[in-house]
């Protein structure tokens, strides 16, 4: 296929991406909140009964599970914590717009909410926590997008490429890579000016935020490849916005993948 005709495709497609649906939204924002309402959003998620499934199995799961007692919606909520919920009640609002049945679809995902999770968990404050979340879970926004409106052509590049394509890969098939891709779905779907940086720079860092993600993504883009030498970039982007720190960050992040995998393979 001609990078013209690819090109038209995908951009033909973006436009006709459906807005985030606004009952998921609602619940979204209502998640913003420390002292959200556990009796709310019960109520909230409980209209959507493959969220409300999603939670309460990943709650039942052995990960989670300490009693023989089967956990309900309400307890299921306060197992897997506020920010496991919102992780879920995000990822939905997505699938629910590009699809998830897509091949490759369950990979990306699991990659996705592994870097997410991890960056919650290296988040310095509350502030930094709600910057870092849904860009680190949305980095990969753009292969979403190829995946779920150019699956053909797009897929095709796996074969070639033997996994993820690279950014100039994607840039000769479709003159556009993932990450400016991400920014312009993300900007369509009025996402905080911060998750959009993410979505953009994770591959070339412009701040803390970015570079967080870029090695978090990197080490564990490694990991899934069969590397586990847990090596760190040697980019001097990311030494300039998380110093000496960085170095030290990738065995703690290879160890909080592992950890994290379990959570994740019953989140499917």
């Amino acid at each position: 296929m001609e990078k013209t005709s690819c090109q038209f495709c995908v951009q033909m497609n973006v436009d006709s991406i459906p807005a985030l649906k606004a009952s998921k939204i609602r619940l979204l924002e209502a998640l913003q909140h420390e002292d959200a309402d556990i009796d709310c959003l019960s109520d909230a998620i409980s209209t959507d009964p493959a969220m409300t499934a999603k939670i309460i199995r990943l709650a039942n799961s052995p990960f989670y599970r300490h009693a023989r007692q089967h956990f309900g919606l309400h307890q299921s909520l306060l197992t897997i914590g506020m920010d496991m919920v919102k992780c879920i009640a995000l990822s939905m609002a997505v699938m629910d717009s590009l699809g998830c049945e897509i091949k490759y679809a369950r990979s990306l995902w699991s990659h996705s909410y592994a870097t997410a999770l991890i960056a919650l968990s290296l988040s310095s404050d509350h502030v930094e926590k709600d910057r870092l979340f849904t860009g680190a879970l949305l980095h990969d926004l753009g292969r979403m997008v190829f995946l779920s409106k150019a699956p053909e052509a797009y897929s095709s590049l796996f074969e070639f490429e033997g996994y993820w394509p690279d950014m100039s890969l994607e840039n000769d098939v479709f003159a556009i890579d993932h990450t400016v891709l991400g920014e312009t779905v993300a900007r369509a779907w009025h996402f905080p000016e911060e998750t959009i940086e993410v979505i953009r720079n994770h591959h070339k860092p412009a701040s803390r935020t970015s570079a967080l993600v870029y090695l978090i993504n990197h080490v564990i883009n490694q990991y899934e490849k069969g590397d586990q030498s847990a090596t760190s970039p040697g980019n001097r982007l990311i030494h300039s916005y998380l110093g000496d720190m960085y170095k030290d960050l990738v065995n703690l992040i290879i160890q909080r993948y592992k950890i994290n995998a379990v959570i994740i393979e019953n989140l499917f």
